[in-house]
This record gives C-alpha cells, structure tokens and sequence, in this order.
C-alpha cells in the first residue's frame, strides 16, 4: 500500500482507474471542486467526507484536501522487456538516481515527453515512494518503471536488439539535434555527483553533451533529464 496526496495526484489515480483502497476528502473541497467530484462520484470508489483536523492528522503533508490509499504501483523486471521493445519504444535509464524528488521529477518528464519506460538499477537507486509519486503530481500514474540487477546486463542486451545507448556526458562530442530521432534509443541519464558510469560510457553509441553558455557547468539531473528527452520529442 502506498499514500498519495494532493490534488492532482489523486484526480489522476481516479482518472486512470488505479485501485485505490481508500479515499479522503476535505469535505468543504469536495463541494468546491465541481469537476473533481464528479469524477470521484462516476469512480465508484468508496470515500469518506471528513473536516480538516482529521485529514491533517491522516496526511500532515501538503494534501491540498485530497488524500488516497492505492495498491502498490507496478513495477516491471527484467524478464518483462520484450514486452516494451517490439515497438521500439524510447527508454530512460537512470543511472544512480538516489534522490525521491529527482525520480518524481523525472518521471513527470517522461510522461510529458512520450518515453515509453525508465529503468533503474536496484541498487544505488530512489524507490517507489509517497515522495515520489507526489513529486510526479500523478505522472507516474502512466509511465512504465523496471528495476534490474545489472545495467551495463541490460544496455548490452538492448543493443543486441537494435537499440543505440545514448550517454550524457560533461565532456560529450555530440549534440541532440546530431543524432537521428528514428533510431531506437535508450537515453542515460547520470547522478549529479558522479554522472554516468565509466562502464556504461564505454557501451554508448553516443556521448551527449548539453551546451550551456553560464558560469555554472553542471545541472540537476531532473533539469537534465527534461531538457534531453523534450530533444527527443516524436511529434
């Protein structure tokens, strides 16, 4: 079971039919927010009208009214990757992302911008948390999350499937705009302190640079992240 609260990441599990356990509701938002609450009328959920000194106790967090108990989300393996490549669809690997905030940002992003899954190492990597599924303000109600036990395992596998690793790197030789976007690609995206592995550089097709013109040369990697993969837009 996992929490999630505020108002947009509730209205998004309602609106992707997640199966939520439990739903509460401020009672004085409930009668505010006409299209809200029809959606949770037309749900079905079972839900509960309750004052503000009983939904802060529940979720002291920033609820905005709304607050929401839902089965675990899915999270997919190794074994199921085949699954996601017979399309050739656009993969995130994310490379050492520790931070919950970072991760919901990112998958945020990837929502906004069409990649069809992230994948994560499970060591050295952010879980699947209430912080996590705030900070994606319901994104992650839509986006496709693996975990596996080997990365540089899995880049070797994509490639073998015909997939080309692309890697952001500090000292990349090659822009967005120079790499083909019908390629099937599979984007790395580093940690802010220590980037990319050496390992999974030296599996890239491509080394990717973002060119910045400031005083500062180094991003937050979920600033990174939307700033490539909106590069790598399928309009």
């Amino acid at each position: 079971m996992i929490k999630i609260y505020g108002k947009n990441c509730v209205y998004e599990a309602i609106k992707a039919k997640s199966p939520i356990e439990k739903l509460y509701v401020l009672d004085e938002e409930y009668y505010k927010e006409h299209s809200l609450r029809n959606l949770i009328d037309k749900s079905g959920i079972s839900f509960s009208l309750i004052n503000k000194k009983t939904i802060d106790k529940l979720c002291p967090n920033t609820h905005q009214g709304y607050y929401a108990e839902r089965n675990d989300y899915k999270i997919y393996n190794e074994n199921d990757l085949e699954s996601f490549i017979k399309n050739q669809g656009r993969i995130l690997i994310l490379d050492g992302i520790q931070d919950p905030h970072n991760l919901g940002a990112i998958i945020r992003s990837v929502d906004a911008f069409g990649f069809d899954l992230i994948i994560l190492p499970k060591n050295r990597s952010a879980s699947v948390n209430e912080t996590v599924a705030h900070t994606s303000t319901g994104a992650i109600e839509y986006v496709n999350i693996m975990y596996v036990n080997s990365l540089p395992n899995i880049c070797n596998k994509l490639k073998k499937l015909g997939y080309w690793i692309v890697s952001t790197d500090a000292k990349g030789d090659v822009k967005a705009d120079g790499i083909d976007k019908d390629l099937s690609l599979a984007l790395i995206i580093g940690s802010e302190g220590f980037g990319v592995s050496k390992t999974l550089l030296n599996l890239s097709d491509f080394h990717l640079m973002i060119p910045m013109v400031g005083h500062v040369n180094s991003l937050n990697a979920s600033v990174s992240a939307g700033i490539i993969i909106e590069k790598f837009l399928r309009l």
